[in-house]
């Protein structure tokens, strides 16, 4: 599976923000910021690179935000391909308050996409994960269908390509149709899918097999604070995550994206992945802004990393 493609349908320029304490109706001033190329499918390429895992990144980019961000993935990436499009590529905003200990997120609106852009990225996302595999992460362009991922995987499949899906809601919902080789939504995305709250492990890996069980091969559900758990053809395994400061959770999910996908492409256990990708997930969290672990840190926690079996 040499190929890797990272599909990022509608990236953004993420500046976050650190500060003493949001007032109503008062002027608040930042003490630290920073500036970041955000959306899923950057930070999923993004922690690709620092696994050493050297994938294709294809990104729809507008305006002089976009110009930024490409100049700022130029650098970042190792093989990084810009379609370009009218408007403005989004602003999202991140402000970490200290007291009290929050963090607000909110998201811009991308440009309206040409669906002549969509072919475009289609051929792309074909040509760099050709025999390998594509990542389809994140939101899409409000004006793009809601099966938008489900048409994508099916295509590629049908060319012999591997998907890995995370996202939420339709996009997610859709996407499972096609049975993607991994998904990995986060609890409060598989409540979502199913309709209702899981409140036990053995809720949530029960689901998790039987959405393997309907033809998915590899199931990974990030628990947040509380771990992961997987289901695949070797079984169902939980882990809990190890105990860190939390400073932003930007990214977190990103980095355990790119964490499984490392392991699973070298033929590593699901097991393994799941150690691995808790590991990055929380050592990302322990990073400033949208910035993304080190491998140093992830590999520090890995000794702090259990792997239990759930028998179902």
């Amino acid at each position: 599976m040499d190929n890797i493609a990272v599909l990022s349908l509608n990236p953004a320029l993420d500046v976050s923000y650190k500060i003493q304490k949001l007032v109503d109706d008062e002027k608040v001033h930042s003490f630290e910021t920073r500036f970041d190329p955000g959306g899923n499918g950057i930070n999923v390429a993004r922690a690709l690179k620092r696994l050493k895992i050297k994938a294709s990144t294809c990104c729809v980019l507008a305006g002089e935000i976009g110009k930024l961000i490409s100049n700022i993935l130029t650098e970042e990436l190792d093989d990084p391909h810009f379609i370009w499009e009218k408007g403005e590529t989004r602003i999202n905003c991140v402000i970490q308050q200290i007291e009290p200990i929050s963090q607000y997120e909110i998201n811009g609106m991308g440009p309206v996409m040409d669906f002549s852009v969509l072919d475009r990225l289609e051929e792309d996302l074909y040509i760099y994960s050709k025999d390998g595999l594509a990542v389809l992460t994140g939101s899409s362009p409000l004006n793009i269908t809601y099966n938008i991922y489900y048409i994508l995987c099916t295509r590629l499949k049908n060319a012999g390509i591997k998907c890995l899906v995370d996202a939420d809601g339709a996009l997610l919902s859709n996407a499972i149709k096609a049975k993607p080789f991994i998904i990995k939504p986060n609890i409060h995305e598989l409540e979502r899918l199913v309709k209702r709250k899981l409140t036990s492990n053995f809720e949530i890996a029960s689901v998790a097999l039987d959405l393997h069980n309907f033809g998915i091969e590899y199931v990974f559900v990030s628990l947040g604070y509380k771990g992961a758990i997987v289901a695949s053809n070797e079984g169902v395994f939980y882990a809990a995550a190890p105990a860190v400061s939390v400073v932003s959770r930007v990214g977190a999910g990103d980095s355990m994206v790119g964490a499984i996908l490392s392991v699973i492409i070298k033929g590593g256990s699901s097991a393994e992945a799941l150690k691995l990708g808790i590991a990055c997930g929380s050592a990302t969290v322990q990073m400033p802004g949208t910035e993304l672990f080190t491998m140093e840190l992830a590999d520090k926690l890995l000794g702090n990393i259990n792997i239990e079996k759930i028998d179902i």
